[in-house]
């Protein structure tokens, strides 16, 4: 029997054992399904991350869909001003520093690459290819020059197609 149920909140433990020290940890997450005793979580401004324990997990409060609910839509608005161009190139040089993923979508979809994954939705390519645009972007983002890396997104389109 599952001690969790979808739509409880959570709060993971601040330590979650040597096999898991690269998990997120001490926040507060929303129980999305489990599995016996493996949970799918949603995390508090990171989205969905699968394989906690239940030994890891400490219940807050009983079905809390409507917050979680409330966590998206706070995560689509951040994800939207993230892929602005506009609010990118304003950033400047601190998009390098932690670029998140919409902001990495919209330089890929200037220069014409939808599919930042590969062919079998391996992260490692997805991380491979964020390297390569945030190398290829980084002096335009340094001088706020985003009419630059739109006249050099011009070149490139076409030739990888």
């Amino acid at each position: 029997m599952q001690k969790f149920h979808k739509g409880d909140l959570v709060r993971i433990a601040k330590d979650l054992g040597s096999m898991m020290s690269h998990f997120e940890s001490d926040c507060d997450a929303i129980v999305k399904h489990g599995s016996g005793k493996n949970y799918c979580l949603y995390l508090k401004g990171m989205g969905e991350h699968s394989w906690y324990e239940e030994w890891q997990l400490t219940l807050i409060e009983s079905d809390r869909l409507d917050l979680l609910k409330t966590w998206q839509e706070a995560e689509k608005q951040e994800d939207k001003l993230h892929g602005d161009l506009d609010w990118i190139f304003n950033q400047g040089g601190e998009i390098l520093r932690k670029a998140t993923g919409a902001t990495i979508s919209a330089l890929a979809k200037t220069l014409g690459i939808c599919n930042l994954w590969g062919s079998h939705g391996e992260g490692f390519t997805y991380y491979q290819n964020a390297i390569s645009i945030l190398g290829m972007v980084e002096p335009f983002l340094k001088n706020k020059d985003k009419n630059g890396w739109m006249e050099y997104v011009k070149s490139f389109k076409g030739k990888y197609e």
